[in-house]
Parts: C-alpha cells; sequence; structure tokens
C-alpha cells in the first residue's frame, strides 16, 4: 500500500534511544483480522473478541509505524504477552512501543522492545515485549572493523 512505511528498518542500534515512548499509534482490530486469526490456519472464524494471536500483529504494526519495523538480518529471541483485558472486534486500539533495554549479552547486541494496547477508554489490554538480536549494535560493527 502506498504511503506505508518500509516494512524493514534500517535503525541502528547506537540510535535507539532507552525509554523513549513512540506512539500512541491508533490500529482497528477488525471482524475480518479476528476471525483469521482464530481457529485453525486457512480456515476464518466467526469471532466477537479479538483472540490473543491479534496482539503480536498489532504490536509489529505499531513497530513499523514507529522506527520502520524490524531490521533485516536481526532474530526475535523471545516475546512475552501480558493480558489484562478483552477487546470486543470492531474497535480501535492505541499502542505505544519503547526500547526498554540495550545489552550486549554473549557477544551479539540485544534490544528489548515494550509495548502498551490499551482500548478506546484507555484501559490497559495487553502489555508485552520482544527481545531481538539486533543485526547491528556495538560488537557486530566492532567486528566488522
Amino acid at each position: 500500500m502506498s504511503g506505508d512505511p518500509p516494512a524493514l528498518s534500517n535503525v541502528a542500534y547506537d540510535d535507539l534511544v532507552v525509554d523513549e515512548r513512540l506512539g500512541p499509534f491508533t490500529e482497528t482490530v477488525s471482524a475480518d483480522l479476528a476471525g483469521r486469526l482464530a481457529g485453525a490456519i486457512g480456515t476464518p472464524s466467526v469471532v466477537s473478541l479479538a483472540p490473543p494471536a491479534v496482539f503480536p500483529v498489532l504490536f509489529l504494526h505499531a513497530l513499523r509505524r514507529a522506527m520502520g519495523g524490524i531490521p533485516a538480518g536481526s532474530v526475535l529471541a523471545k516475546q512475552e504477552l501480558e493480558f489484562h483485558g478483552t477487546l470486543e472486534v470492531d474497535n480501535d486500539v492505541e499502542i505505544t512501543v519503547w526500547v526498554g533495554n540495550k545489552e550486549v549479552k554473549r557477544g551479539r547486541p540485544f534490544v528489548t522492545i515494550e509495548f502498551d494496547i490499551r482500548d478506546g477508554a484507555g484501559e490497559q489490554l495487553v502489555t508485552g515485549r520482544k527481545i531481538i538480536v539486533w543485526r547491528t549494535g556495538p560488537v557486530a560493527e566492532a567486528s566488522a572493523a
């Protein structure tokens, strides 16, 4: 779709700012999206509440809008979600993302991206984090020199 940000980021590890809040970004949880992510793969369902699989998708949409997505060549090391409420379909949510931590472990740059998803009334629905082995970082760049 024209006007969409790129699917992959070119944000360098050193440019990431810990605790800088990005958003909130508004996303609509349609009945179609929720139905495609509920039940068996390839068999859309009719649902009234957003299934858990919707929330990682919402996070990725917000991350793409916040910083262009996940850098090419990066690896998702861990994902954690904490559910605080339910969401009826055909509603908007507000998503805020931020870098929770940057560290080098086992010679690799790790970035923790945190997120908060709230309904239209401001009620917290889901919080979570994704730990990503960032493609570039102080160690990767020093090794390449």
